[in-house]
């Protein structure tokens, strides 16, 4: 047996080694780092459970345990043999004592009672069965010092005892009862492989100065240092946070589709046979049509200096004084009567009459386009918002049909088309009309059975769509609303607005004065972050970043409850920030100016990464700003202080390492003078004898 030829082996050491401890303090999880070079992740470690007592046995089954049992410690070959032990304390422990050569005395750095146990228990102990065999004291599971303690309570059993921040002992604890015992003190981290190959093979040194003493004739032991200090576990820097953008939202389909069904801030009404009426929206035909994109841009170039003199003059008398209200004879309906009026609103008999108006107020369209009557503008009341506005109105031919008409205005809303929609044919006959080819290519589709192919026709469809709105934006077309900036102003569209964000729907679908009027004041909004707005609620895409303030963007962006927008600014901040790092650019101020503005506008993901990057940088950004620091709330600077890197006990931990270095190296120095001393005088003395 190998076992037996390392005790046969000349100048092999075999080392008993002893490892004891209370409970789950992780001895087990030592002994098999040391013996098999186990390499598990933290939460493995907590939630898996490995048998005590494991190595015991291992050296005559094993073959790798025992060829990592073989090592060579300041050129003495060795042949070390862990035992574990139960941790109970009336376990009876005397078998494992027997013929030991040192003791390994373990306790968790996470477990105060283990320590007190060391004391009251522990030492007791191997004194009682083992009196004059080496002792050392072994701190373990350091890496719960600088660990999310949350995640790891999650990570350990259910019915574990969790792990408290006040739990964690500094080193200087175990180390003030070392002293008090008069044994070495090193600890240890399985998570992090740290300092296990440290107490190993210190435990042999102690071993082997031992033995040394007891058996002086073996030349080979001579050369054995006293164990050797151990330098301080210095934690690595935590990884920054990493920005998460959760998904962007869908293109508000359903809520589109809502609008035409209940079409607040609309400015489009067609008038079909038997006087049907359907309203809608100029932004969302003319970004989905070409043929209503044309008849509205027509419109706009005929009647813009005459509509722009009459909306202006209209908006002032909306919003400075009640309308005068006339009722007919009847006295069953209301008439709105502007002064100097063209246009006239509704009657109570459903029929539109168009009395006093201009040459250019009606525009015949039979003969531009098969389907459409006439178009002409109406003061005409809202249904959903019960107020007066502006309108064009477009009669349709006879021909067209008020079902499948609505079916194709849908599909301008939403691109879809349902498979078991009614009338397909005739849908497809009015999307003829109107040049919707898109929709009349999905009929057909459907008809051959081969509706599946109509997905990349909505695809398709619906990157023109944004395409032109990205356009409309640009060229304020079609805008129904003018946003006043600090430096400017931008115009918009209050449709796409409502379908894109709750906070606008509110502001213009409610009782706000702003839903009744073509100007919204936003004060501290710069042009730059309105656009960035704009723009994102257009194309769900952050786009301008060239000219934004990040922050006051995410302050706007807040404002307006709109959390994906936030996230998208937080990530585009950070990889700004950490670009200028990486170039060299000292970022230390814009990071501390950026936290508490990032944690009031609740920034959660771009404050995170600020306060690593001032913990993680936390001596130098302390010295270039230490009254800012000073400056900042009482939790941001204790989390400062608890999440500071290097972490203070590290500090004290490494001023104590040198300390104590620089007396060995003086006392290691003096022996050798010593013993150098001695030996010229024996060497002076066995002269002087011969002679």
């Amino acid at each position: 047996m190998d076992t037996d030829m390392d005790y046969e082996r000349p100048n092999v050491e075999t080392i008993k080694c002893v490892v004891v401890g209370d409970n789950a303090v992780g001895k087990t999880r030592l002994i098999c780092a040391r013996a098999c070079n186990t390499t598990l992740t933290q939460y493995q470690l907590l939630a898996t459970h490995v048998p005590t007592v494991w190595a015991i046995d291992q050296y005559r089954v094993c073959q790798e345990v025992l060829e990592r049992s073989r090592d060579v410690v300041d050129e003495v070959s060795v042949s070390l043999r862990l035992w574990d032990t139960f941790g109970d304390h009336h376990k009876d422990r005397r078998f494992a004592y027997g013929r030991s050569d040192v003791v390994v005395l373990c306790f968790s750095i996470a477990n105060p009672n283990s320590l007190n146990h060391v004391k009251t228990m522990w030492a007791q102990e191997i004194k009682h069965f083992c009196p004059r065999t080496p002792v050392i004291l072994v701190g373990c599971q350091l890496d719960l010092r600088y660990a999310d303690l949350e995640a790891v309570n999650r990570a350990r059993r259910p019915l574990a005892r969790p792990i408290k921040r006040g739990d964690i002992l500094p080193p200087e604890k175990g180390r003030e009862v070392a002293k008090e015992l008069g044994i070495p003190y090193y600890e240890t981290s399985v998570f992090d492989q740290f300092g296990i190959k440290d107490v190993f093979d210190n435990a042999i040194r102690a071993a082997l100065i031992s033995r040394r003493h007891l058996q002086f004739w073996k030349s080979h032991l001579k050369k054995v240092q006293r164990p050797l200090l151990q330098a301080p576990f210095l934690p690595p820097k935590a990884p920054p946070p990493v920005i998460k953008i959760p998904e962007t939202p869908s293109a508000s389909m359903n809520d589109a589709g809502d609008l035409l069904d209940n079409p607040l801030c609309s400015d489009v009404l067609f008038v079909l046979q038997d006087q049907k009426k359907i309203f809608a929206h100029k932004i969302y035909l003319a970004t989905s049509s070409s043929k209503f994109y044309d008849l509205f841009l027509m419109e706009h170039e005929e009647s813009r200096h005459s509509a722009d003199r009459y909306c202006k003059k209209l908006n002032k008398d909306l919003l400075m004084r009640t309308l005068s209200l006339d009722t007919d004879e009847d006295g069953d309906v209301a008439t709105l009567k502007p002064a100097n009026a063209c246009l006239r609103t509704s009657r109570s008999d459903d029929t539109l009459l168009t009395t006093d108006l201009s040459e250019d107020g009606c525009v015949s369209l039979s003969s531009w386009s098969k389907g459409f009557h006439s178009m002409y503008q109406e003061l005409t009341v809202n249904p959903v918002s019960n107020r007066p506005c502006p309108m064009t109105v477009i009669r349709m031919d006879s021909s067209i049909q008020y079902g499948p008409f609505k079916t194709v205005l849908r599909f301008l809303y939403t691109g879809q088309l349902d498979e078991n929609e009614k009338g397909l044919m005739r849908v497809a006959q009015i999307a003829e009309i109107l040049e919707v080819f898109d929709l009349r290519m999905m009929v057909e589709n459907i008809t051959n059975k081969e509706a599946f192919m109509n997905q990349e026709i909505t695809k398709a469809f619906h990157v023109r769509k944004a395409n032109r709105i990205k356009e409309c934006l640009s060229k304020a077309t079609f805008s129904d609303v003018t946003f006043k900036l600090d430096d400017g102003s931008i115009s918009a569209h209050k449709p796409l607005l409502i379908c894109s964000c709750e906070w606008m729907s509110a502001m213009f679908g409610g009782s706000f004065i702003e839903s009744a009027s073509n100007e919204v004041v936003l004060p501290n909004v710069s042009k730059a972050s309105m656009q960035a707005i704009l723009d994102y609620l257009y194309t769900k895409q952050l786009a301008g970043t060239s000219e934004m303030d990040p922050l006051e963007l995410i302050a706007v962006a807040n404002r307006m409850c709109l959390p994906h927008l936030v996230a998208l600014t937080e990530h585009h901040a950070v990889q700004e920030l950490t670009k200028a790092a990486v170039s060299g650019t000292d970022i230390d101020y814009e990071v501390l100016t950026y936290l508490e503005l990032a944690q009031f506008h609740n920034a959660h993901q771009l404050a995170a990464w600020c306060l690593h990057h001032v913990c993680t940088n936390y001596n130098s950004v302390c010295a270039k700003f230490r009254k800012e620091i000073k400056a900042k709330s009482p939790e941001n600077q204790e989390y400062f202080e608890r999440q500071r890197w290097p972490p203070v006990w590290y500090l004290k931990e490494e001023d104590h390492y040198q300390r104590v270095k620089k007396e060995r190296e003086k006392e290691d120095h003096a022996l050798h003078k010593h013993r150098s001393k001695r030996k010229w005088c024996f060497w002076n003395s066995s002269s002087a004898a011969f002679a």
